[in-house]
């Protein structure tokens, strides 16, 4: 479904009568950090803020710009320079100041190229994969056999010493739940008709999975013992494997999208490059590989994927802009958004929907004429997908100010509204993050209470700065269907929801405002 059709309105919730009703909720709910003519004057600012962004927002106008103009932003390529570059023009024009491109490098980068893969035998099928960033390329057409090899430790790779040489790999054992019947995932499937209940057709018999493994599979639902020890284990176990692979002659790996209706998924880093092809394939085509082995036919394929590195190092940069604080210019607030993306849509919601909220925080503060009494920082970093090595850079580049930052917040999980935070295991922010969200929905800008999650979601930049024992915070937001688009070919400015995008933007000016203008900074662990 083309969502730029559909508007979802925040039905009265920033239309006139906001600014009759939302004094007196304010009054209940507003910080307590501020002397009651600090609160008025805040809850002012804060009515403004949402009324600039409600009539005068640029911030789809921007994003659909950067998604058609400059398109998908792979770390090292020419099209980040180019988002660079627009973006730190955009702030110029917002009115930040000491804008500038801040520099790192990386060790090489990368260019994907044509990429095709056909089963040969026992049918001909064309399939739909596509080259992982940061693997070599197969050097023209190469053919294999299909083996399922899925290890778990050391000893399932001992086990298959000598049986790999010239096969394709697919990484990923079989799962029971290919065949969705139409349901996405989430959804609620019909109800079961019952004289079938007690057989459960659409399951893979687990003999059939231990025959296609090659290897007894009593706990398959389980993930690798590596993955249950966290990510780095996890990445250890994936190289030892990669180099096993190679060295018995694997020809490529194939890896499951998993994602439904011909969505395709991307990832990889130059910390965790493979030693042969790595190529993604749709759900329905992997599914399609098991049904012809559960046949007992050996399957073959034809590859050819030309993806290729480039020389290293590469510099990069993230995209710097701020606005000097008054009193308290020392200490810093900021905010920020990933600009790179991965390149097989538009990068439009993962994260160009943040970056444009970064820039429309910008445009709102000098449209209104905003004085901080902190110093706002405003920060687009590159390198997060393969990593948050953008983050990480800005963090170690500035770690002598670390200590002066009273807060970040990161916007990056697409363009679904804010309805919450993970509160990153600081249980002494909750009380304070309760109050700001109490104040936004008594402004309109959230439908239900605000929900906060305890523990750690180090997935995107503030990561890095909770690492540095910056109080640092991810949004929790609408899905909006991110899991499906989001690293795929359907990452792409239709899916865009207008409204809840501006509502982000406001969300993120009012936060900035009054954390850069309360007397006290936000607080932190002892």
């Amino acid at each position: 479904m083309n969502h730029s059709s559909r508007r979802y309105r925040l039905t009265g919730a920033i239309g006139c009568t906001l600014l009759l009703g939302a004094g007196i909720a304010f009054a209940e709910t507003t910080l307590t950090r501020a002397a009651p003519a600090k609160q008025g004057q805040m809850l002012t600012v804060n009515m403004m803020i949402v009324s600039q962004e409600r009539e005068k927002s640029e911030v789809v106008n921007n994003l659909e710009y950067l998604s058609d103009m400059i398109g998908p932003r792979l770390t090292g390529s020419q099209r980040l320079l180019d988002a660079n570059r627009w973006t730190a023009e955009k702030m110029k024009e917002y009115g930040l100041q000491n804008v500038t491109l801040e520099p790192y490098t990386i060790p090489q980068g990368w260019e994907r190229n044509r990429c095709e893969a056909h089963i040969v035998s026992p049918v001909n099928v064309k399939l739909h994969v596509d080259q992982g960033a940061w693997t070599p390329g197969t050097r023209g057409k190469v053919k294999g056999t299909v083996v399922i090899f899925a290890p778990r430790n050391e000893a399932d790779l001992e086990a298959m010493k000598g049986k790999l040489k010239g096969a394709i790999v697919v990484d990923t054992p079989p799962a029971n739940n290919f065949m969705r019947g139409g349901v996405l995932p989430g959804g609620t499937p019909p109800p079961p008709i019952p004289a079938f209940e007690k057989s459960p057709l659409t399951q893979l018999p687990k003999t059939a999975e231990r025959v296609l493994s090659g290897m007894e599979m009593e706990d398959d639902q389980q993930p690798p013992p590596a993955r249950r020890n966290g990510v780095g284990g996890f990445m250890a176990f994936r190289r030892k494997l990669s180099e096993f692979m190679q060295k018995e002659g694997v020809i490529a790996t194939l890896r499951v999208s998993e994602k439904p209706q011909d969505l395709q998924n991307m990832t990889g880093s130059w910390s965790a490059q493979s030693k042969i092809p790595v190529l993604f394939i749709t759900q329905e085509h992997i599914a399609l590989i098991y049904r012809l082995m559960k046949r007992n036919l050996p399957v073959d394929i034809e590859v050819n994927a030309g993806g290729r590195f480039t020389k290293g190092p590469v510099t990069v940069y993230n995209t710097v802009g701020e606005i000097p604080g008054t009193d308290k210019a020392s200490e810093i607030v900021l905010l920020g958004a990933h600009l790179d993306s991965w390149d097989l849509g538009q990068g439009s919601t993962d994260n160009g929907t943040g970056s444009c909220v970064v820039l429309e925080t910008a445009r709102v503060f000098q449209t209104l004429n905003l004085k901080p009494r902190r110093t706002v920082r405003f920060v687009l970093f590159s390198g997060e997908e393969q990593g948050l090595y953008g983050s990480a850079a800005y963090v170690e580049t500035h770690k002598a100010e670390m200590s002066r930052f009273s807060v970040v917040f990161v916007h990056d999980t697409g363009t679904g509204r804010v309805k919450g935070a993970w509160l990153q295991g600081r249980s002494e922010v909750q009380p304070l993050l309760e109050k700001e969200f109490d104040n936004l929905q008594a402004l309109g800008l959230l439908t239900e209470k605000a929900k906060f999650f305890p523990g750690k979601m180090n997935g995107t930049d503030h990561a890095s700065f909770d690492d540095a024992g910056v109080p640092a915070f991810a949004f929790y937001q609408d899905s909006a269907e991110y899991s499906l688009t989001h690293h795929s070919q359907s990452d792409t400015f239709d899916k865009v929801r207008p409204d809840d995008l501006k509502q982000g933007a406001c969300v993120m000016s009012i936060l900035i405002y009054n954390a850069s203008t309360s007397d006290e900074a936000y607080p932190r662990k002892k």
